[in-house]
């Protein structure tokens, strides 16, 4: 059988266990794997390549990180100067958190600022002192913003850097480093608003009887582990090198995360058994997985034969926003199952090549795809951030029901605005 068709039923398969949840999502990621190997749809190193993913050290690393801010009491400090501004409301708190987190993640990893603000968020919620706090209705809208907020630069997500580069590789004019934030902004502004009205009612009934998040537990016991000044200042200057080493990019994020843990490490700011004990490995193993399913998806040329599939039906005479339409909900698919990186990479040169072949201006379309693949909501595995989050205990259906609405949302926006501000 054609490797290709190989990953597809793996896929298949896997997308069916991830949304009954009969098995846990990091076995059915790891099966996955595990599966492409002894089929040798795919070799060994390929299957399992998520394990050597620079994402996964990312996050692992700022997990370790976030540990220790929060055991030594920053991440309450810094939450009390948020809950300073937006009182125990879970609205105003979702809003602020929201908006800090998009305008990072125009400029930094959308993975780096999520991983830094999950152990803030987790110690508003598991502060008794007065309105309690529901993590379960914070962290989902704050991946989501972190993936919004990368559609704001040239700089936030991969997409737009991979269709600048095919602009230029065809000596056609680059887009502008902000030209993004003409559709990012408005797709920015109605997630805020979908998240504070219908999203927001849909996860208070969703969420009203499965009790407290699986990490509150673990953070709880974490809050009454906090000791000394030293430890505080130690943590707060490490937390500071990592944001000053992401916004200046002297190293790579993975890096910069890992050298992050080892300093906490190092410095006694948290033990290493606190670590092995409170690490959230399910997350790990899930996203690990993940990136090994979709490595195998881009070696055989799944990516591809699902792309030409569905090019093949438009034919030489398609009108340009049928192709846009195609191109752009090609990679909102894609990316759901894929990186963002990969699912950009398979599709922008197939779509300068027709944009060409129709002789109309390849801008939009480029911008649609790129508009699209950023935008990473309906599953657990689209984004890091979405991943990262599973620790409030969400079910791969809620992904589905809120981030696969809103997916729509963003389709049905860049379908009107994108061919108004970039002309065919």
């Amino acid at each position: 059988m054609d490797p290709a068709i190989q990953a597809l039923i793996v896929l298949g398969v896997a997308i069916v266990l991830y949304v009954t949840e009969r098995l846990p999502l990091a076995v059915t990621a790891v099966g996955a794997c595990t599966a492409l190997a002894i089929m040798g749809t795919v070799d060994f190193g390929v299957a399992f390549s998520g394990f050597a993913s620079d994402t996964v050290f990312l996050i692992a690393g700022m997990m370790v990180v976030g540990i220790a801010i929060f055991d030594t009491g920053v991440a309450a400090a810094i939450g009390r100067g948020m809950l300073a501004v937006t009182g125990r409301n879970e609205r105003s708190v979702m809003l602020v958190s929201m908006i800090v987190i998009a305008l990072l993640s125009a400029f930094l990893s959308n993975s780096a600022s999520t991983a830094v603000f999950i152990p803030i968020i987790m110690g508003m919620t598991v502060n008794s002192a007065g309105r309690p706090l529901n993590a379960r209705h914070l962290l989902m809208p704050l991946a989501f913003a972190s993936s919004a907020g990368g559609m704001l630069s040239l700089v936030g997500s991969p997409p737009p850097l991979i269709v600048q580069e095919v602009l230029l590789g065809a000596e056609l004019r680059p887009f502008g480093f902000f030209e993004f934030a003409w559709i990012g902004l408005p797709i920015l502004l109605i997630l805020l608003l979908y998240s504070q009205t219908f999203a927001y009612s849909v996860s208070r009934r969703l969420f009203a009887t499965r009790g407290e998040a699986p990490a509150a537990a673990s953070y709880r016991q974490g809050e009454a582990e906090v000791t000394g000044p030293r430890r505080k200042l130690c943590a707060s200057l490490i937390l500071a090198l990592c944001v000053v080493l992401f916004a200046t990019g002297v190293l790579p994020p993975h890096l910069v995360a890992l050298l992050g843990a080892l300093l906490v490490l190092a410095s006694g700011c948290v033990k290493v058994e606190q670590v092995y004990r409170r690490i959230d490995w399910n997350t790990v193993f899930l996203l690990a997985g993940s990136v090994g399913l979709a490595a195998a998806l881009r070696v055989t040329g799944a990516g591809c034969l699902m792309a030409d599939g569905a090019l093949s039906l438009l034919g030489p005479a398609a009108s340009p926003l049928l192709v846009l339409a195609l191109i752009s909900g090609l990679g909102m698919l894609l990316t759901q199952v894929m990186s963002n990186t990969a699912a950009a990479a398979v599709l922008a040169p197939v779509a300068l090549s027709m944009c060409q072949q129709l002789g109309i201006s390849p801008h939009p379309v480029l911008m649609a795809l790129a508009t699209t693949c950023a935008a990473a909501f309906a599953t657990p595995v689209a984004t890091p951030p979405n991943t990262m989050v599973l620790i409030a205990g969400y079910r791969f259906t809620d992904y589905l029901l809120l981030g696969g609405l809103f997916n729509l949302v963003v389709f049905g926006i860049q379908l009107v605005l994108v061919p108004l501000i970039w002309r065919f």
